[in-house]
């Protein structure tokens, strides 16, 4: 059985930690699906690149610089989506860090940073996105 894309072509996929590696290759296949795609990093200008690779494909890719430890940031840019391209039909939580600490002598800054990026901001982007899929 082959899975076909078809039916999510011309819909609105937000994709964060889209700057590099898994969360690139993911906004890029979307794209080429057809999909309208957000791409959400800190480093948006890694994203602003990935968006002149897949210029004239069935999609289209989208940049935004967003901080997803910073709930002003998530709020931002689903606000900007849903502004300019309509609602949000897939969320891919991607994003999240690393920082070396341990147990024992753990840095709670560290931690707290950890916990932002890789646990509360995904739950907020999560429910920013439920929201929008829930009414429409």
């Amino acid at each position: 059985m082959v899975l076909s894309m078809d039916r999510w072509r011309g819909k609105v996929a937000i994709v964060t930690g889209a700057s590099a590696d898994i969360g690139a290759a993911i906004a890029k296949q979307l794209v080429e699906e057809g999909l309208h795609v957000v791409g959400l990093a800190r480093r948006s200008e890694r994203v602003e690149d990935l968006v002149k690779q897949l210029e004239g494909k069935k999609g289209k890719l989208y940049a935004l610089k967003t901080d997803i430890s910073k709930e002003k940031d998530i709020l931002k840019a689903f606000k900007w989506v849903s502004d300019n391209l309509g609602p949000v039909h897939i969320l891919i939580n991607n994003a999240g860090i690393i920082q070396q600490t341990n147990l024992t002598e753990g840095d709670t800054e560290k931690w707290k940073k950890i916990f932002d990026t890789n646990v509360l901001g995904l739950c907020i982007a999560t429910r920013e996105a439920v929201k929008i899929m829930k009414a429409n």
